[in-house]
């Protein structure tokens, strides 16, 4: 890369991991306001829920904080062992991070399968197969498919980087398991919302088809996200092949901010929408989760390291 290039990359990482640390700590402070009530919950999964998820974002703090000094050991052109030494232990807080899901996918199915010793919030038979479909499919798969790609990306990591064209391969793996738990995510809280028992239209009075069917700026969401999701992670894993397939051919580094930048712009846009629009169709669990309980907005910044990629001339 040239010198403007470099430092427009190094720039837009910065701004992304810091964004990312920054965004984390704060959904961590907010998370401890269950720990006053902790000895008021009448459930045990209610403590394992709320203990998980703190737990968790611990472990991606250390992970982001790990990626942060792997960085400027990289700039400082410090040793490549001590730099993939901290990427390896990045890798492996993200992966436990991503175990803590396991919590929310038992309940979920506790719930949806409407089991003794649930959660407070569980609402009978109607509301049964909903939990299922919000909460335990999407926590499950995660707590499945990061781990595993993570972890196997971390084996394949040795000071030496003797073995390139499988570094890039799980890198990419790991890259279309993280498009996959986003659609995943976010698709399923649609899914909730269109099937939504009306016991809980008091909270959430914007569901069932009608929802998009009526509201053509709800329709391009839900559009946005189940098919743009899929389309971005079809493309990244198009983009990838050449770089998994042969070992002297280089990642494309333009396709790669590409895809950054699209899946910085979903988030943008979805964001942008509502705070432009409002609630439009009434409140919903789809925007009310997307909104405001949501630890992936931090996704914003990724343009500013997607863009500067798509302007580089060479292959990683």
């Amino acid at each position: 890369m040239k010198s403007g290039e470099n430092f427009l990359v190094k720039a837009g990482l910065s701004i992304v991991l810091f964004s990312w640390l920054f965004y984390t700590i704060y959904w961590f402070l907010k998370g401890l306001n269950w720990v006053p009530q902790a000895f008021t919950l009448k459930f045990p999964i209610e403590l394992f829920l709320e203990g998980a998820g703190t737990l968790g974002f611990i472990f991606r703090i250390g992970a982001i904080l790990m990626a942060i000094f792997a960085m400027v050991r990289f700039l400082e052109e410090k040793e490549v062992s001590r730099v993939v030494k901290l990427v390896g232990f990045a890798l492996v807080l993200e992966a436990f991070y991503f175990l803590c899901f396991i919590p929310s996918a038992v309940f979920g199915f506790q719930a949806g399968f409407g089991l003794s010793g649930g959660h407070t919030l569980t609402i009978g038979e109607e509301g049964r197969l909903w939990f299922i479909i919000e909460t335990a499919i999407p926590t499950l798969v995660e707590a499945i498919i990061m781990p595993v790609s993570l972890l196997k990306l971390r084996s394949k990591l040795t000071p030496t980087l003797k073995s390139r064209n499988e570094i890039i391969k799980w890198a990419c793996i790991a890259g279309v398991s993280y498009l996959i738990v986003f659609w995943l995510t976010y698709v399923t809280q649609w899914i909730a919302t269109f099937m939504q028992p009306e016991s809980y239209a008091s909270i959430y009075p914007g569901y069932g088809m009608k929802y998009i069917l009526d509201h053509p700026l709800n329709m391009f969401s839900f559009l946005l996200t189940s098919v743009g999701l899929p389309l971005l992670t079809i493309f990244f894993f198009w983009s990838a092949l050449p770089a998994m397939r042969d070992p002297g051919a280089g990642l494309n580094v333009r396709r790669v901010g590409t895809t950054l930048t699209l899946l910085g712009g979903y988030f943008i846009t979805v964001i942008a929408f509502f705070r432009t629009f409002g609630t439009v169709g009434g409140p919903s669990i789809w925007i009310i989760f997307f909104m405001y309980n949501n630890a992936d907005l931090w996704c914003v910044t990724l343009p500013v390291l997607g863009i500067p990629m798509i302007l580089t001339k060479h292959p990683l």
